[in-house]
């Protein structure tokens, strides 16, 4: 008998591919986990560690020969911290969102204004196999967040997505912010966008390479599309990453781009160091190529 994240979780992320009301954010599909953010956010189809519960919940059912995953992890505005197991995960993060003004000017200055604020998201992860070769997974979020100086509200949210594999290769759907939670802001009604995304992945794995390894190779796109303060969104982005050391090493690179300008590009790279007693630590860096901001993130994670 399928579980209720089975029934609801892929009708769910499948639904939000047809068109819906706009929305008023913006919040592109990036910021937690250092391997997918030194691969650039090629990580939906690859989702094979605790990250999974904000990439792709169904990354979670994928046997990867490690059965705990514990990370914490910190950047500019952003902390992530998750235990997983197979099937089942716990997170707890904080990502902000931007929102361009509704009257898209400051006063003459030509410069688009935004409002910053930040989401606090604690979530339980589950999903389900269907066959062989597919999982689908569901993640139920309840979120916190506000502007300053407004009333902060508290509702629920859910991701939803599915992992399909052939041999060394898979193919992931995810979705995100499915209930389009709603804040208010100074302009009116602030509701996150949805977000769907596709990836394919090449991801041979092999002992003693370590559970990640030896290599993947990732490309990601946006199906959907973000309002953003300097006007719409949608990325792709490709990555790889090589494991060293029977998985006690492994370092990372990767590229994302706008599908619908070419420009902000940005060049991502990172790198896992493996301690003893099955601890690792992690970071990455990622520059854009029209921004003189580099952002940076580290964290810990502790398998077996």
């Amino acid at each position: 008998m399928p579980s209720l994240a089975a029934r609801i979780g892929l009708p769910l992320a499948l639904f939000t591919l047809f068109p819906g009301v706009s929305s008023l954010s913006a919040q592109t599909f990036a910021g937690l986990g250092e391997r997918a953010q030194g691969m650039a956010g090629a990580f939906v189809a690859v989702a094979d560690d605790a990250s999974a519960i904000y990439w792709n919940p169904a990354g979670l059912g994928w046997p990867t020969g490690a059965i705990f995953d514990a990370q914490i992890g910190v950047g500019e505005d952003r902390t992530l911290a998750t235990v997983a197991l197979p099937s089942l995960g716990i997170s707890f993060y904080r990502l902000p969102i931007v929102s361009p003004s509704a009257g898209r000017q400051n006063e003459g200055s030509g410069k688009v204004p935004i409002r910053t604020f930040s989401t606090l998201n604690m979530g339980v992860t589950v999903n389900q196999t269907v066959v062989n070769a597919l999982v689908i997974g569901s993640t139920i979020r309840v979120t916190h967040g506000g502007f300053e100086g407004l009333a902060a509200r508290t509702t629920v949210d859910f991701d939803g997505g599915a992992i399909f594999s052939a041999s060394d290769f898979r193919v992931g759907l995810t979705g995100r912010n499915l209930l389009r939670p709603e804040y208010q802001s100074d302009s009116g009604v602030f509701a996150l966008s949805r977000q769907v995304r596709a990836g394919v992945a090449y991801v041979p794995r092999s002992l003693p390479t370590g559970v990640h390894g030896p290599f993947s190779v990732a490309f990601d796109a946006d199906l959907t599309r973000t309002q953003a303060p300097e006007g719409e969104r949608r990325d792709a982005a490709a990555g790889a990453e090589y494991w060293l050391a029977g998985g006690k090493f492994g370092i990372r690179s990767g590229i994302r781009w706008s599908t619908l300008t070419g420009s902000n590009v940005a060049l991502s790279g990172g790198a896992t160091v493996g301690l003893p007693h099955s601890a690792f630590v992690e970071g990455h860096l990622t520059k854009e190529q029209d921004s003189d901001n580099t952002e940076w993130g580290i964290g810990a994670r502790f398998t077996f």
